[in-house]
């Protein structure tokens, strides 16, 4: 009788090693986060900072407007931007946010050695306005942001970080 009670002791503590490692196999799995999407993820929220961040950062010249401000002014301007208003340095409001746009995005993504796409869409004026990088074939994670000109206008601005 002894030696029965012994094998079915030892089978359940067989039974029990085997819960108990897929178990951790099951926590492992379900714990372990891909690398290739937190970085999606990142890059997502990293271009909604970016275009938040912009939108309210203000020019050195033109009256200290914002590139909002400018966007708004520029989106009322017919194509070729003509009859955009002008700033005390000679550019109109649709080239000074090119301008700086640029200049934001070389200087941040840019340098950190990351292609993108930056573009808007909305009306003629706004459209020339366009900002890239390198090639934009792979894989893409961006975000876009509408904005409000006036009643009937809105712009939407985009920007894609590439692969």
């Amino acid at each position: 009788m002894s030696s029965r009670g012994q094998v079915e002791i030892f089978g359940l503590v067989i039974i029990v090693i085997l819960l108990a490692i897929g178990l951790l196999f099951t926590i492992v799995i379900l714990t372990k986060t891909p690398t290739r999407e937190v970085a999606r993820v990142k890059e997502s929220i990293q271009a909604a900072n970016f275009l938040n961040t912009m939108m309210g950062t203000t020019s050195v010249g033109c009256q200290k407007k914002s590139v909002r401000e400018l966007l708004q002014n520029c989106a009322t301007a017919s194509k070729e931007w003509v009859g955009a208003a002008l700033c005390e340095d000679g550019h109109n409001n649709c080239e000074m946010a090119d301008i700086m746009i640029t200049s934001m995005l070389q200087e941040t993504l840019g340098k950190w050695g990351k292609n993108y796409r930056f573009n808007i869409t909305g009306t003629e004026s706004v459209e020339e306005i366009k900002v890239e990088r390198g090639p934009c074939t792979g894989e893409k994670e961006g975000s876009s942001r509408p904005e409000k000109v006036r009643a009937g206008i809105d712009i939407v601005l985009t920007l894609h970080i590439c692969q």
